[in-house]
């Protein structure tokens, strides 16, 4: 007679297997793609960025994404380098994907010729060019950087832009550039009230913008300083996530984690994106190719 064998398991370990799944599959509350700058132009390579590779780039960062169980794919700005027909071939890209694209808008989507300008949000599938995402008790939301830009077919927000930059020159701060933006009064009293119900309900908040408001650097929003006033008023809020300055960069204050992308366009051949897991306890960035990992603790107040 053929004996049948078995593989007895001691109880104690099954727990400990399952027990390690569970944390595993609950650890993440939410998970995300992210990418920065990829600045697509069928145009000549001008010194470290090589705009028509980046399309090929996109395609692997994709690819990688599609690999994972995302909740969503974030693009924080630049999605193109200038000229609107550039959409057309990183929009076929981002089809692919298995998760939703949430996009914000950064200085070169504007780079487009002046009649192109009002078709910019349609191009990057933005209903409302600042808004937000609720996820398993998590708040994202997304910013327009560029609410008051020299880049606007509008007289008046021209105007506001160029006093703006005259304001920062006369007081020589590092961020008068013509290349950078501001969110507004209007968009950051839309930014507290989301903060304000956020802080009500406990939830915790994570800002996307296309520029950076710390360090206080050359790519910051214009209106860097009253943006970190309103943010610092607020426990709820644990990160902002931008690209703009594609070497990358890091801060931390108040307890939020202050995150610059590094930017995908930079280099011939090596990418840079990453996927980003939010828990209750930490941020942990898995960066790929250029891109930085971290682990990011959250504070326990809130």
């Amino acid at each position: 007679m053929k004996r049948s064998s078995k593989v007895l398991i001691p109880t104690g370990f099954v727990v400990l297997f399952f027990g390690l799944i569970m944390n595993e599959t609950s650890y993440a509350q939410v998970k995300i793609g992210v990418f920065a700058d990829c600045q697509y132009c069928d145009c000549e390579t001008g010194g470290n960025r090589f705009y028509r590779n980046s399309l090929s780039k996109l395609n692997n960062c994709l690819g990688e994404f599609n690999k994972d169980q995302l909740d969503f794919v974030v693009g924080l700005g630049d999605l193109i380098d200038r000229d609107f027909e550039s959409f057309r071939a990183v929009n076929a890209i981002l089809g692919k994907s298995n998760s939703p694209v949430y996009q914000v808008t950064g200085n070169h989507d504007l780079s487009v010729e002046n009649d192109f300008l009002d078709k910019v949000p349609s191009a990057l599938n933005q209903e409302k060019t600042y808004y937000k995402l609720e996820k398993k008790n998590w708040l994202f939301i997304f910013l327009n950087g560029n609410e008051i830009s020299i880049q606007s077919n509008h007289a008046k927000t021209v105007k506001t832009a160029r006093l703006m930059l005259e304001g920062l020159t006369s007081a020589k701060q590092p961020n008068n550039k013509n290349w950078n933006g501001a969110l507004g009064n209007k968009q950051i009293k839309w930014l507290e009230k989301e903060l304000k119900t956020a802080e009500r309900r406990r939830t915790k908040v994570v800002v996307f913008c296309h520029y950076p408001i710390l360090p206080l650097e050359a790519h910051a929003l214009w209106d860097a300083k009253k943006v970190f006033q309103v943010l610092a008023k607020y426990n709820c809020v644990k990160a902002w996530i931008n690209g703009h300055n594609h070497a990358g960069n890091y801060a931390t204050e108040n307890g939020i984690h202050f995150i610059t992308m590094k930017g995908m366009v930079d280099t011939e051949k090596e990418n840079a994106f990453s996927t980003i897991s939010f828990s209750d306890d930490e941020i942990l960035i898995k960066g790929f190719g250029r891109e930085s990992s971290r682990k990011l603790p959250l504070n326990s107040e809130f």
